[in-house]
């Protein structure tokens, strides 16, 4: 196990399986829980595992999951609740097993987990706890905001979708975070709601994704592969598209709040929780 595994100095846990590259926090009255973090292992093996039978179906877009099981009927589940029928269940994979990995620990007596699995983060926080989380205003850029996350707003994943990042997306924004309860949704979600916010126009340069990478699961769709300097005009459009389905999603129940930023233009779902955002260039975590 110590070849995938590595315990940090700060007692944070690195895991490097496969296509699993992972940070696990674990704490219980504020001391590191490296042990407990380590033996969660196995369980990214199985999910993997069982996940991996079933490639073939999770590649391609479904409209009944019932013949599924376990961790592949949670991937379909959460893309299907999204209600958009290009997305495969491949959209919620790293959410999917971030949220096992979170729940084994939280039942083993952590009060504080997130499982951060490639920038997908499953957030579990006992009585009174809370997180300082950093909002991404674009993928490839710093922190520009970071929100405190406490018990009782029921966050229990947080992923971010857009340009530049680990996954292909169809959409402008530069990132689109999305706060749920359980990280599986929040990754379809993000995913959904950057592609949402695709303009025609000849400052944004596309191809399909099959070109980039062959084995995709949308190889067969266009993917913004990057913009050039956006008008004002198509920045508001694309916002106005995410807001659009942010608060579709937020009433069908997937998601507790949304951030989303355009080229430096930022856009909260719901409005008000631009308020508990402060300015920050902290740490992701504190």
């Amino acid at each position: 196990m110590s070849e995938y595994v590595h315990t940090l100095p700060d007692g944070r846990v690195f895991v490097d399986y496969g296509p699993t590259s992972m940070v696990i926090t674990a704490r219980r009255q504020d001391s590191p829980l490296p042990e407990l973090a380590e033996a969660a292992f196995p369980m990214i093996e199985a999910a993997l595992a069982e996940i991996s039978r079933e490639l073939p179906a999770l590649r391609r877009p479904m409209k009944d999951c019932s013949r599924l099981e376990g961790f592949p009927r949670v991937m379909a589940e959460a893309v299907l609740a999204a209600g958009e029928e290009t997305l495969t269940p491949m959209a919620a994979v790293a959410g999917t097993v971030a949220d096992a990995v979170a729940d084994w620990i939280f039942a083993r007596g952590a009060d504080l987990v997130a499982v951060n699995n490639g920038g997908d983060v499953a957030v579990r926080l006992g009585n009174g706890q809370e997180l300082r989380m950093g909002i991404l205003p674009e993928l490839e850029g710093g922190i520009s905001q970071v929100i405190t996350l406490r018990e009782k707003d029921g966050v229990g994943g947080v992923c971010t979708s857009g340009l530049g990042g680990r996954s292909l997306t169809r959409g402008i924004a530069s990132a689109v975070t999305v706060f749920s309860r359980r990280c599986a949704v929040a990754d379809a979600c993000a995913t959904h709601i950057a592609n949402c916010s695709y303009v025609s126009s000849p400052r944004v340069h596309t191809c399909l994704a099959g070109e980039v990478e062959p084995e995709s699961d949308i190889a067969g769709l266009e993917i913004v592969r990057w913009t050039d300097p956006l008008e004002e005009g198509e920045i508001r459009q694309g916002l106005e598209q995410i807001r659009q389905e942010a608060l579709r999603q937020l009433e069908r129940g997937n998601l507790l709040f949304a951030a989303a930023d355009i080229q430096g233009r930022r856009l909260w779902v719901p409005e008000a929780k631009q308020e508990e955002a402060a300015s920050s260039h902290a740490g992701r975590f504190s």
